[in-house]
């Protein structure tokens, strides 16, 4: 291939990484917008943390809900269309909210917003399928996923510090113009995204070639296949425990051996900004091999192990250290080796339905998650929660090699 065309291309892989990343870099910021507010909301409507609670219950289950029909929009009437228009509601949704005076009006702006939110999985997706040079795809991934976690990283202290120069409604208004900015930006780049919507019309005196007979798969058939089934219990078992490490593993490791908090604080910390690390290494990865499903579990034993020794030896700190930076560096290789493993498996024109339903699984598991490994620290077994991660591993180990025996 000519030099000048190489380089060409890879400016506009770079050019369409970066307006994608943005978008997801926005969508998990949004989603945390309103935590760090909440002394700030009970002040000011008077309502309880239960209320507020239910706030955020109602915005992941508006977000988690919308996937999948978001996923059959992406899929007919492109991802561009929908992306930009999923930005727009989010935007002007949590903007919106720095002008409410009513507790129940910030709940129906955080359900519009929350629909909006739903876009970017099933949109990003699809363009990042059909818009980056396949041989770039794992790295693709990687910069997107880690996009978002990203987001997430800052939005706390982001939304604190603006809280704290305009008060909690102008920090809404702020995120919210930013919102509007980034998918004016967007629009005006429209003509370098695609996606990998199905032609639904030839154009006079063209010959548009038919979808290959895999390729015409469709509608709630395809999804409820047993391939697509496995992926989503896949990607809920991998949500399940990274929730459960995020949200349990200080209260945990303290019960079963009484770790000092800072200790455990810190182990969580090393483990998190790995995990972070591990999904950029995991994309250089994804990109020199196609055995996606032995990195992915590769990584499941690791976790699972370390999951078991966290559980039944009391560590010192050093050990405790390496053993989480090992776990979060593995936890991190995953992500890009999944999304390359269910992109291999997706037919083509159902990018979007595809990745909306397992990104439904996440949602999903991310909302069960709390429950067992709460309770398992409410009837004094707190070393359950160790266990029970371990678990969700093997159950995502025995999912890998599945897909692609079933699709």
């Amino acid at each position: 291939m000519d030099a000048s065309v190489t380089a060409a291309q890879t400016r506009q892989d770079y050019k369409i990484l970066g307006l994608i990343s943005t978008g997801h870099f926005m969508s998990h910021f949004y989603i945390l917008v309103l935590p760090p507010l909440f002394p700030f909301l009970r002040a000011e409507f008077g309502v309880s943390f239960t209320e507020l609670g239910m706030l955020m219950t109602a915005i992941y289950a508006s977000s988690a809900v919308s996937q999948v029909p978001v996923g059959f929009m992406v899929d007919r009437y492109g991802a561009r269309v929908v992306l930009t228009f999923g930005l727009i509601m989010m935007a002007v949704g949590f903007g919106s909210m720095g002008l409410v005076s009513n507790f129940w009006l910030l709940v129906m702006l955080g359900i519009i917003a929350a629909t909006g939110n739903s876009v970017f999985h099933p949109a990003d997706y699809a363009i990042l399928n059909s818009s980056i040079s396949p041989h770039r795809m794992g790295r693709a991934f990687s910069i997107h996923t880690f996009a978002g976690h990203l987001g997430s990283a800052l939005a706390p202290i982001t939304i604190i510090f603006a809280a704290s120069q305009f008060g909690w409604r102008g920090a809404c208004i702020a995120a919210g113009v930013f919102g509007i900015m980034v998918m004016l930006g967007l629009a005006t780049q429209w003509g370098s995204l695609h996606d990998d919507a199905l032609p639904k019309k030839k154009k006079q005196g063209e010959k548009v070639e038919e979808p290959a007979p895999e390729s015409q798969k469709s509608g709630l058939a395809l999804l409820f296949t047993p391939a697509m089934i496995t992926f989503f219990l896949f990607f809920m078992a991998l949500s399940m425990t990274s929730s459960g490490m995020s949200a349990f593993f200080v209260s945990s490791i303290i019960a079963v051996h009484s770790t000092p908090l800072e200790t455990a604080s810190t182990a969580l910390t090393a483990y998190l900004f790995c995990s972070a690390l591990g999904i950029l290494l995991g994309g250089e990865i994804a990109d020199r091999t196609k055995r996606h499903d032995l990195v992915a579990a590769a990584s499941f034993i690791v976790f699972a192990i370390v999951a078991l020794l966290v559980a039944m030896f009391n560590l010192p700190a050093f050990f405790l250290f390496a053993l989480m930076v090992v776990s979060g560096i593995g936890n991190g290789i995953i992500r890009p080796a999944r999304d390359m493993m269910l992109r291999a498996a997706a037919p083509k024109g159902s990018t979007g339905k595809v990745f909306g339903f397992v990104s439904a699984g996440i949602a999903a598991g991310s909302a069960v998650a709390p429950i067992p490994f709460g309770y398992m620290i409410d009837i004094g077994k707190p070393e359950w929660v160790f266990y029970l991660m371990a678990i969700f591993m093997v159950v995502a180990l025995a999912t890998v090699a599945v897909p692609k025996k079933l699709n």
